[in-house]
């Protein structure tokens, strides 16, 4: 994709000399005569960079350097000026151009030298931050499931205990295990068994507010965490993440699946005032959710009975064809 120049400029011949230069080097032009109309091509179509006069009608240069670097944005500024402009010029560098030059434009050469690297820059820039960004994903999310991992959990629940202890509001974690998900992994081998933990974060997620919070806690475990709840909504999100789970196939490379999940949750402050008591609460309600029979849910709190419905002590495996 060419690289977009904007020209300001109100002489319109060191204009036309400029566009017709910068073209030819294979970079798309936008030209404008005074800052103002130069302003309005900026914030339309954010080149990457702005070759700009000093002295101009309407508005000058400085004001729109001013106002580009204001902008949430990487678009360079190189300022032209006449040879009485210097400590202009040399103003405009605090300011946050990238560089100037005098007119009339003696070396063209050194110009265009200098527009390259603009973009040389650039681009390094660019890169630079998408790597930050995906060294950051790297430290908070899961590889396999995308969702956000242990680390990232530990930072989030002690925020949210900050938060809980600052404004006295409850927060509630559910904690969610695969039944039998050795069984999985045997039968059908780890390649299907990691698609059906991806795919039930997937299920998880489908199921939960905008507001929740979910995490692969570790193994085939996974962590919710759900603000501004009563027990009566808990109950209500858990029996539709039961039936939702239970109902659904898993399907891969010709095979497939049925699962369930056991769960169990605790609240804070009411059931554990710190973290480690917390999820201690939460893993013990999972415990006997596994004991009670898996597919079903234990919290801290009386449970209405949850709705009868047949229960899977292994998942269903089966052969299909693959072409289907």
């Amino acid at each position: 994709m060419k690289e977009t120049i904007l020209i300001i400029e109100d002489e319109e011949d060191i204009l036309a000399l400029l566009s017709s230069l910068l073209e030819s080097e294979g970079y798309t032009i936008i030209t404008a005569t005074n800052g103002l109309k130069g302003l309005q091509e900026f914030q339309a179509h954010k080149p990457g960079l702005i070759l700009s006069d000093v002295r101009m009608p309407v508005m000058d240069g400085i004001e729109v350097l001013k106002k580009v670097k204001t902008r949430e944005t990487d678009t360079e500024v190189i300022i032209l000026t006449g040879h009485s402009d210097e400590a202009t010029a040399i103003d405009c560098l605090r300011l946050g151009a990238y560089d100037y030059f005098r007119k009339p434009l003696e070396d063209i050469d050194v110009l265009l030298t200098a527009v390259s690297r603009v973009f040389e820059k650039r681009n390094l820039e660019q890169k630079n931050r998408s790597l930050v960004r995906q060294l950051a994903e790297l430290s908070t999310k899961d590889p396999l499931t995308g969702l956000y991992n242990y680390r990232h959990l530990q930072t989030c629940l002690d925020e949210e205990i900050d938060r809980s202890r600052r404004y006295g509001h409850s927060f509630f974690i559910l904690m969610i295990d695969a039944d039998h998900f050795k069984n999985i992994n045997d039968a059908h081998g780890h390649l299907f068994g990691d698609y059906v933990l991806k795919k039930l974060g997937q299920l998880i997620s489908t199921e939960l507010r905008s507001t929740d919070r979910l995490f692969r806690y570790g193994g085939e475990e996974f962590l919710v965490i759900m603000n501004e709840l009563s027990k009566t909504e808990v109950v209500n999100a858990v029996n539709r993440q039961l039936a939702f789970i239970r109902n659904h196939t898993f399907i891969y490379e010709g095979q497939k699946a049925k699962a369930t999940v056991s769960m169990g949750g605790a609240f804070f402050p009411e059931d554990a005032d710190d973290k480690v008591s917390l999820i201690q609460a939460a893993d013990q309600a999972l415990y006997r959710a596994k004991e009670a029979g898996r597919d079903r849910f234990e919290c801290c709190f009386n449970l209405p009975d949850l709705p009868s419905e047949p229960k899977l002590e292994t998942p269903i495996m089966e052969k299909v064809d693959s072409h289907r």
